[in-house]
């Protein structure tokens, strides 16, 4: 798949990238949450630490972009704000309302960790909200970061929906779940077509104006596959009724 583009968001936002990497990279209290952790998150699923750390990254690189005349030391806290949402996001995320149950583990973690309450809220809120498809039932906390730290980890997580997914995050989980290659590809079709609506789905100006790229180069991945997967196991799947993928999924 190396004949398909990087996301623009890499190239024209480089800058921001760099700069929430290095705050992350060097933020004690993040290696002292990654620490904690490392028990909690199953790299087995593809939401490991590995997903996080690159949710959060991204996510403080679209609060920076958003925040372009926020004075310097207070959009860096934003940004560690928006690093803590991507490490905790997807700490429950084998169980069924993975989002709530995040949030309420989120709590626990930052108040055991001496987080103000106030930033414990904005951080939970956040990942309350940041699964797909879901009506946002979690009032918004007081305060003028809720709301932006929100957008920023449901964008960054949303991204993870475009290359990755069809890179690792799809196999880690069918393999987890020891699912049949017939019955995965019957449920393929479809499958697409729900990334495709993610396009629709961001939030934040910057994920409105980077993500749906995302999506396009992860669909494109995703119908290469769908042809390779035919073509190299056809009489495996010959003997199941396996409907091929739309043509605009």
């Amino acid at each position: 798949m190396r004949d398909l583009p990087a996301p623009a968001f890499y190239k024209k936002e480089a800058d921001a990238l760099l700069r929430s990497h290095r705050l992350f990279e060097q933020s004690k209290p993040l290696k002292e949450l990654m620490s904690h952790l490392k028990a909690e998150l199953d790299e087995d699923f593809g939401h490991g630490l590995s997903h996080s750390q690159k949710v959060a990254i991204e996510a403080g690189a679209i609060v920076f972009v958003e925040g372009k005349n926020t004075p310097g030391p207070q959009i860096d806290h934003i940004m560690f704000k928006a690093h803590c949402a991507g490490l905790l996001h997807d700490t429950m995320r084998k169980h069924k309302d993975h989002a709530e149950k995040g949030a309420t583990y989120a709590r626990k973690a930052l108040h055991f960790l001496g987080f103000p309450e106030k930033e414990i809220g904005e951080i939970a809120f956040a990942i309350a909200c940041h699964e797909a498809f879901r009506v946002q039932e979690t009032p918004c906390p007081m305060g003028p970061d809720a709301q932006g730290l929100a957008d920023a980890l449901y964008d960054a997580d949303k991204f993870r929906w475009g290359p990755d997914n069809f890179a690792h995050t799809v196999w880690d989980m069918v393999s987890y779940a020891r699912i049949p290659l017939p019955l995965f590809m019957t449920h393929y079709p479809r499958a697409l077509e729900g990334i495709a609506r993610i396009k629709e789905t961001f939030r934040s100006q910057t994920g409105k104006l980077y993500g749906p790229e995302f999506i396009d180069i992860g669909l494109e991945v995703g119908k290469k596959l769908d042809a390779i997967i035919r073509n190299e196991f056809s009489p495996l799947l010959s003997k199941h009724t396996v409907p091929s993928h739309p043509t605009t999924p």
